[in-house]
C-alpha cells in the first residue's frame, strides 16, 4: 500500500500482527534460554550442591553397604565349601568376590568422582555479575540463531550456533563475548504479509505454551524439587543425622560379620579345609 507521495505505507492492521510477533519472539527466546540454563547449568548446580552437603555422608553409606554385601558373600562361600567338604582357597576367594562386586566397586568410584567433581565445580562458580552476563549474552545469540526462531540459518550461521552452545554449557563468558563482536547478518526476511505474519504469530503462541509446559515439568523432576531444601541448613543436618545414624548400624552390621568370617574360617583352617595360597 502507497500514500499520494509514492511512499510505501504499512497498514495499522499488520502493524499489530508484527508489533505482537516481536513480542512473541523476544518471549520464545527467553524461555528457549531459560530451559537450556535449566538444564545446562542450574541442573549441574544444584546437583554440585547436593554432593558437596550430603555426598560424603551417602558415599560413607554406600561404601559400608558394600562391605557388608561383601562379608555376606564370603560368608555364603566358605560354609558353602565346609559343607562340601573342600578347602577354602582365600586368595581365590578374594578373587572371586572382586569379580562379583565388580558393580559395587565401580559405583563406589562413580560417588568418588562425582564428589571431587561437585567440588571442583563449587570452587570455580561464577559471580551474580557474571553469571548475568552469560545469560543475557546467550539470550541475545537465542534470538538471533536459535534454529525454532530461525529455520533459515546458514551454513555459517549454524556453526556460530554450535560455538556459542558449547561455550555457553562451558560457561566461557570470553568466547561469548568473542563471538557476539561477530556480525552474522541473521536479521533474517520475514514476509511482510498479513497472512504470513498470523501464521507465525500463531506459531510462536504454540511454541511458547510448550516452552512454559516443558520449563514447569523440569521443576517437578529432581534435582529442581530440592532447591529449597538445599537452601535449608536444618533440613541438611537432618539429613546427615539420619545417615549417621543409618551408618552407625551398619558399622556395627559389619563388625558383626567380619568376626563371623573369621569364626568361619578359623573352623575351615581346623578341619584343614583352609588354604592361603
Amino acid at each position: 500500500m502507497s500514500d499520494t507521495s509514492g511512499e510505501i505505507t504499512v497498514s495499522p492492521e499488520i502493524q499489530r500482527v508484527e508489533a505482537d510477533c516481536q513480542l512473541l519472539r523476544e518471549e520464545v527466546a527467553r524461555l528457549l534460554a531459560e530451559a537450556h540454563d535449566s538444564i545446562n547449568v542450574v541442573k549441574p548446580n544444584l546437583l554440585a550442591i547436593y554432593q558437596t552437603k550430603l555426598g560424603a555422608w551417602e558415599l560413607k553409606r554406600l561404601r559400608l553397604e558394600c562391605d557388608i554385601g561383601r562379608l555376606k558373600r564370603k560368608i555364603s562361600i566358605i560354609q558353602a565349601s565346609i559343607n562340601r567338604g573342600e578347602r577354602v582357597h582365600e586368595a581365590e576367594l578374594e578373587g572371586q568376590l572382586d569379580l562379583e562386586f565388580l558393580d559395587w566397586s565401580t559405583r563406589v568410584t562413580e560417588a568418588v568422582a562425582a564428589l571431587d567433581a561437585a567440588k571442583q565445580r563449587m570452587d570455580h562458580t561464577m559471580t551474580p555479575q557474571a553469571a548475568q552476563e552469560l545469560r543475557d549474552l546467550y539470550r541475545a545469540f537465542v534470538k538471533r540463531l536459535h534454529p525454532d526462531l530461525r529455520p533459515d540459518l546458514t551454513e555459517q550461521e549454524r556453526q556460530l550456533w554450535y560455538r556459542v552452545q558449547e561455550a555457553n554449557d562451558r560457561a566461557d563468558i570470553e568466547e561469548l563475548r568473542a563471538l557476539a563482536l561477530i556480525d552474522p547478518h541473521t536479521a533474517g526476511q520475514r514476509s511482510t504479509g498479513l497472512e504470513d505474519l498470523i501464521r507465525e504469530r500463531d506459531a510462536l503462541r504454540e511454541h511458547a505454551k510448550r516452552l512454559i509446559g516443558e520449563l514447569a515439568a523440569i521443576e517437578t523432576q529432581p534435582p529442581f524439587t530440592l532447591r529449597k531444601r538445599l537452601a535449608d541448613d536444618a533440613w541438611i543436618a537432618d539429613r546427615r543425622g539420619a545417615i549417621d545414624k543409618e551408618c552407625a548400624l551398619l558399622e556395627q552390621q559389619r563388625t558383626e560379620l567380619e568376626n563371623h568370617v573369621r569364626q568361619t574360617l578359623a573352623a575351615a583352617q581346623h578341619g584343614n579345609g583352609f588354604s592361603r595360597n
